[in-house]
């Protein structure tokens, strides 16, 4: 059985969703249920709809653990190695810290991904509105990019501060 945590949803499914409405004009079958939705959604289609996203939005957590986990955060700040020191009576606490902290790393930069899918899908698919709206909405989504990585690059900080201060000694 699967466990599905509040954690997971945010970090994974909600960027998901976004990027699937991002990437939606590229696969007709999908951009008509987005532009018209139909009255009636089946039980059918929404559970396709949200594996369809969760696949997304797992390809966009990919994406933050191989790239920018590993070639940005760890590279300015390092987690302690605490996996040795965890055992029976503290993964409890270990578990707490990724969900209450880890997760919105994840959470942050996954969005940073799907709002740059959305950024580029405006810029590929042709924009039919006012060039000062389309400029404003633009330059709103790259401050909301960047605005999202900084958080979570702040984030992992804090992760690694509850790392260091609750595993990373030698009583532990």
């Amino acid at each position: 059985m699967v466990s599905l945590k509040w954690g997971d949803v945010l970090s994974t499914l909600l960027p998901g969703a976004l990027a699937l409405f991002a990437i939606a004009p590229y696969f007709p079958p999908l951009d008509a249920y987005i532009k018209t939705p139909p009255k009636d959604i089946s039980v059918t289609l929404g559970v396709a709809l949200l594996i369809a996203a969760s696949l997304v939005g797992g390809i966009l957590e990919a994406f933050t653990r191989v790239i920018w986990e590993r070639l940005w955060l760890i590279r300015w700040c390092r987690p302690p190695d605490i996996l040795p020191k965890l055992n029976i009576n503290n993964l409890d606490l270990y578990e707490r810290g990724v969900q209450s902290s880890y997760k919105y790393v994840t959470f942050y930069a996954n969005f940073a991904w799907a709002i740059a899918l959305v950024f580029a899908g405006r810029l590929f698919t042709g924009d039919k509105i006012w060039p000062v709206i389309t400029f404003v909405i633009n330059f709103t989504l790259v401050i909301i990019f960047m605005l999202l990585l900084v958080a979570s690059h702040i984030q992992w900080t804090y992760f690694v501060n509850y790392q260091k201060k609750v595993f990373d000694k030698e009583d532990f």
